[in-house]
């Protein structure tokens, strides 16, 4: 009796395989990061209501988790959620490129403008952080205080007359403007692939 030949994987098996694992792995990113940014979220939302803290994203700038008395590798809640956010960013728009690519050339555009409008006005918004952030920074050492995770910008009626804490305006911003400028590119890059095709 013979011994069945043994065969080799045909490619198309291979790329179903690689593509199933493609898609639970980046489901599994945007499930975790979902989960992690509505724990930071709430987080944040119940302690400054029960607090009684006066500073915008002051309850996710103040300590790091774990604490470093347990953990050589610590971080503030701010920055967790801003890994959160980009890598939901990424993982999103990685499953939802085939889908995008059925778009229609002005839908694309539409997305496209409103990514650039983003943009414009988060890049406004880092830029403004930063240049206050400096500012205080520099204010305060001359005073001593060498802190930054304390530094406010002026209050604004935008938050009810309560000052921002500079550190979670700043990375909120920034997570906002790279995930916009990823949204810009991904679109972009669908559109030329798609003008290569036709």
């Amino acid at each position: 009796m013979q011994k069945p030949a043994l065969k080799w994987p045909e490619k198309k098996d291979e790329e179903n395989v690689e593509s199933i694992r493609f898609a639970v792995l980046h489901k599994i990113i945007i499930l975790v990061c979902s989960s992690l940014i509505l724990v930071i979220t709430s987080y944040g939302i119940v302690a400054a209501l029960t607090g009684h803290i006066n500073v915008v994203g002051a309850t996710l700038v103040d300590f790091e988790f774990p604490p470093p008395a347990i953990s050589p590798v610590f971080a503030k809640p701010i920055s967790y959620l801003m890994v959160a956010g980009l890598a939901l960013t990424f993982s999103g728009l990685e499953l939802a490129k085939p889908h995008m690519a059925k778009f229609s050339k002005s839908q694309m555009s539409f997305i496209r403008l409103i990514a650039f409008i983003g943009i414009v006005l988060a890049g406004y918004e880092v830029l403004y952080n930063f240049a206050i952030w400096t500012a205080e920074i520099a204010t305060n050492s001359l005073l001593g205080i060498l802190n930054p995770d304390i530094l406010l910008s002026p209050p604004s009626a935008t938050h009810n007359g309560a000052p921002l804490n500079l550190v979670f305006a700043t990375k909120l911003y920034t997570t906002l403007l790279a995930a916009l400028i990823y949204v810009f590119y991904v679109v972009r890059q669908i559109e030329r692939n798609t003008e290569t095709i036709v």
